[in-house]
This record gives C-alpha cells, sequence and structure tokens, in this order.
C-alpha cells in the first residue's frame, strides 16, 4: 500500500460496541450508487486538458479494525487512496484491545491527523477536549457538503461537549440497531422449543439449553446465556442485556422514563433489584456461562461458535455477519427481538444511529485535508467500497436496489481479508448499508428479511434521544472511586457474597446521596427536552 502501515496485534480487553479506515478528498456531493464500486475516469475532449491533479493530502490515521483485514498492501485502501487523493499511513490495533491502545496513543503527545473513537461522545472525549487534546471543528463542518447532508441535526446534537458546547467528533453514521439476541435455533429445534419472547419462556430454554444435552455429545458442557465483558465504561451486565432487561422494564441507557412515568438514575428504577435478582438466580442455578463476568469482548460470541452457550445479546445483523466466523451461521442461528414485559410489550429503545466518530487531534496539520476525507467517506461512493471492495476481485456483480451481490467462494475470502464494514468512514448513507454483511446470496437475504421482519412485529420501537447531561455523564471521572464501588456491590450480590439488604443498604447510604445532584440534574434535563 502508498504510505506506511503498522498492524498492531495484541489481544485482551476492550470495552464494548469496529473499523477500520480510509481515505477522503473531494467535497462535491454525494454521488449515484455504482454497482462497481470504483468510479471511470472523467472523460475529456481534445480541445481542453485535464487540470493537473493536486497532491495528495498525506494523513495519519487511528483505526479500530477487524483482525481479518490485512492492511498492508491492501488494494481497497490503495483504490480509496487514489479515489480520494490521499496518502495513508494506518495504524490498526485489533478490536479487542483498540481501547486500551487509544488510551495509550492519546496520552503519549505523538498523535495522527484522525482518531476513531469508539466511544463516541463519551468521557474520554470530553477529557480530551478538556485538556486541549482535540480540534473544535464547529465552524468548519459547514464547507463540507457530505457531512451536513449524511449527519442529521439529531447526530450532531448527540456529540456537543457537554463541557464548553463544542464539536470535537465526527459522528461515523451507522444503520439503527435493533437490540436483541441471537439464539442457537438447532438446539431449539432439537428440544423442540421456541424462540423465547417472556421471561417464564426465556427460563424454560435456559433450563433445556443446561441440562437437556442440547448439542448430543452425552456431556453436561453447555450454558443458556454468555455476556461480553466491560465495553465503553459499563460493566460486563449493563453491556450485554438489552434484551433481557426489557422484561424488567429496565432501559440500560439514559433517557427513559419508569414504570410510573418520572425519570431517575438506573439504580432507582422499578426493575432494577428485580432484574439483577434475576440474573443471580441464573447463576445460583448454573444457566449462565459462569465465566460471564470475566470474558473479554466477543467472547461470548466465540463460545456461541464452539457450542459452549445457546444465547448472546445482538441485533439484526449479527446472524449474517457471524458467518465470517461460523459458515453455518445462517443455518445454525436465529436472530430475535427483545422479550416482553409483564403486560405482553416488547420495547425496542433505539438511539440516534451512529458508531462512534472521528476525531482530529489539535496537532494536526491537515485539518481541511482530513474533513476532505472524511466528506469523501460520506458518499456512495466511499460506503460501496467499503463494503463491498472491488468488482472483480471480491465481487461480480452487485444490485444496489435489492442489495443482492454476487460472488465466488474465492472472491468471499479476499473481502475477508481486505475490507467489511469496520473499514467504512461512514457505515451508511442516508441511513442505508451498501449490502447486508454475510448476506452474498439471495437465500441468506431472504432469511436475513424474514427474520428481521417478524421481529419487528413483535416490538414497540421508541427513539430515545442522547441524553448530554454534564453530571449524569460525567459520573465516572467525578466519582471513579464509588463507581466502581458500586459495580463491584452488584457483581458480589450477583455472586452470592453479598446479601440483598447490604446492598441496599450500600445503595441508600452511600450511593443515592452521591450521585443526588447529578440525578437532579438528569431529570430537570430530560423534563425540559419535553420527551
Amino acid at each position: 500500500m502508498k504510505g506506511s502501515v503498522k498492524s498492531i496485534a495484541s489481544s485482551l480487553i476492550c470495552i464494548g460496541l469496529m473499523s477500520s479506515i480510509v481515505m477522503a478528498c473531494s467535497t462535491n456531493t454525494d454521488k449515484a450508487a455504482s454497482t462497481t464500486a470504483v468510479s471511470a475516469a472523467p472523460s475529456t475532449s481534445a480541445a481542453s486538458a485535464a487540470p493537473a491533479k493536486a497532491t495528495p493530502v498525506s494523513i495519519k490515521m487511528f483505526n479500530r479494525v477487524n483482525a481479518n483485514v490485512v492492511i498492508d498492501n491492501n488494494p481497497v485502501i490503495t483504490e480509496a487512496e487514489k479515489l480520494a487523493n490521499v496518502k495513508l499511513s494506518v495504524e490498526a490495533p485489533p478490536i479487542n484491545n483498540y481501547v486500551e491502545k487509544l488510551q495509550v496513543l492519546m496520552a503519549s503527545g505523538d498523535l495522527p491527523d484522525l482518531v476513531y473513537n469508539w466511544g463516541g461522545a463519551d468521557a474520554n472525549l470530553e477529557k480530551w477536549s478538556k485538556d486541549g487534546l482535540l480540534t473544535p471543528l464547529d465552524d468548519k463542518i459547514a464547507k463540507y457538503p457530505n457531512l451536513t447532508k449524511n449527519i442529521t441535526k439529531e447526530m450532531w446534537d448527540a456529540v456537543k461537549s457537554i463541557n464548553d458546547g463544542k464539536t470535537y467528533l465526527i459522528p461515523r453514521t451507522n444503520v439503527v440497531n435493533h437490540w436483541g439476541y441471537m439464539v442457537n435455533q438447532q438446539w431449539l429445534n432439537k428440544l423442540n422449543l421456541k424462540a423465547p419472547t417472556t421471561l417464564d419462556e426465556f427460563t424454560n430454554v435456559c433450563k433445556a439449553f443446561t441440562n437437556n444435552d442440547p448439542d448430543g455429545n452425552g456431556k453436561a458442557d453447555t450454558y443458556c446465556l454468555s455476556l461480553s465483558n466491560p465495553s465503553l465504561g459499563s460493566n460486563t451486565v449493563w453491556n450485554s442485556t438489552f434484551f433481557l432487561a426489557s422484561a424488567f422494564n429496565l432501559p440500560i441507557i439514559n433517557g427513559v422514563k419508569d414504570t410510573d412515568g418520572a425519570y431517575k438514575i438506573r439504580e432507582k428504577m422499578s426493575g432494577y433489584i428485580p432484574f439483577l435478582t434475576y440474573l443471580k438466580g441464573l447463576n445460583d442455578q448454573k444457566l449462565i456461562d459462569p465465566e460471564y463476568l470475566i470474558n473479554k469482548i466477543y467472547v461470548d460470541q466465540e463460545k456461541m461458535n464452539q457450542n459452549r452457550v445457546g444465547i448472546i445479546y445482538s441485533h439484526q445483523y449479527a446472524v449474517m455477519a457471524n458467518l465470517s466466523k461460523d459458515k453455518e451461521s445462517d443455518k445454525k442461528y436465529s436472530y430475535q427481538p427483545v422479550l416482553k414485559d409483564s403486560k405482553g410489550v416488547a420495547t425496542d429503545l433505539v438511539l440516534p444511529a451512529t458508531w462512534g466518530g472521528w476525531m482530529i487531534p489539535k496537532s494536526s496539520k491537515n485539518v481541511d485535508g482530513v474533513l476532505k476525507f472524511l466528506d469523501w467517506g460520506n458518499t456512495t461512493e466511499a460506503n460501496t467500497l467499503f463494503q463491498l471492495g472491488m468488482k472483480g476481485l471480491t465481487f461480480d456483480s452487485y444490485d444496489p436496489a435489492t442489495k443482492n451481490i454476487s460472488r465466488t467462494a474465492d472472491q468471499a475470502t479476499k473481502l475477508a481479508a481486505t475490507t467489511s464494514t469496520y473499514m467504512t468512514l461512514a457505515n451508511a448513507i442516508d441511513g442505508n448499508p451498501a449490502i447486508i454483511e454475510g448476506a452474498d446470496t439471495i437465500d441468506r437475504l431472504n432469511t436475513y428479511k424474514s427474520q428481521l421482519d417478524a421481529a419487528m412485529k413483535q416490538v414497540t420501537v421508541v427513539n430515545v434521544p442522547a441524553v448530554r447531561s454534564p453530571k449524569i455523564l460525567n459520573l465516572n471521572t467525578a466519582l471513579p472511586d464509588l463507581v466502581k464501588k458500586k459495580d463491584d456491590q452488584e457483581l458480589k450480590y450477583l455472586m452470592g457474597t453479598l446479601t440483598l439488604q447490604q446492598f441496599k443498604d450500600f445503595l441508600e447510604k452511600e450511593w443515592y446521596p452521591a450521585t443526588a445532584d447529578a440525578e437532579k440534574e438528569y431529570v430537570d434535563y430530560m423534563n425540559k427536552l419535553g420527551k
């Protein structure tokens, strides 16, 4: 590839809900979808010569990339460099180690031109902007038509700093994720069960998956459920249980009222204690993966692919995307929506559709060049290139209307090594992806659509605004020791080393008083918002 490339291979932590990157240039508005993902060179008349091409802008990038993709000498990156008129130097730590490496980078004082922050407008971004490490972008954004066209006002509002109201992040647009769960459909079929829609049904499936030898190997080596490790500052429990907490009317995210119609911090919600008590019961009965509190990110998915667990949390794209890890994924698993509450309502909470975002360090001497690159990244041309690859290399034909794509087995192998949705600068254009990742046949597309359609018929979608209440969002930095203690108290209660009364005493005597001001500000913010 043009420009130097660094690949960091290390494993372990990550904090969790993905990507690799590449180039940008033109401030032209979005181009029509291309079936080749490669632009044809413009024609010139004999009477006029083409203008000289500008010198490519050199951009150093730090981006989160799935391990399958080989960055060095990557043909998709090379093509993007040509289309965007940039020269890239990409440092790409693996997914499961990215957040740790990002922290090290931001503390180093030696920053690239473009940095991906998986957590979006999180506490880390607030700290880095407050420390003067990031470029405020408010007076520049209007110059780039694709950024203003593809990124909605709601998305821009969601990333404004809670400290000074400025914009330090270019949102990475995403498709709307409907979080539910992925279940081993073959296990359900073998045991004559249906995918659970209620808490009672879920409990019954958990017992069967754990006790009735669903994999047929004659060993007691399966569990119903597994979770993945802390993501983006949340402990394991709150990272992986959207679909299960819904049965208790317990929102995992801020911005949702309790059952009595009032806004509260999560620890005061009516479903908080019952939900943790239910999880404790699964643990006591040995129905849940015993390592569920220490699994690193995506280890739950690995265990599912190894036939060790039968249910993990996921969104609607996960079954097909998992084909890169399990070639039988579309036959083995199905996507299901959140569970219904006691009134029979399955509430699907949907946030503004972004997937982290891009920061430009203040030390960069190429701010406008980087913004041109990101502006190009928010076009159909860029999105199609990164999601599909290149015609002839990674696919034969593509219909943008139906998202039907034709590729050989060899092309599929090359695709996995050259690009993925993790490579996009914007993962959706006008809310839509170029493809459904992994659904590269008509049968797979139909399976994806039928599972999503069935799920959406069961749920009530509720759009939740991004909450920008400073004190509630800064709890981790304002009260780090107490937040850690609260997480520890939750986990001790789940593991049975802390009684319910001891846990409640901690909440009443320590947690509620310390967070009272933050809760009041949050409640006032939401009431003023009028949602």
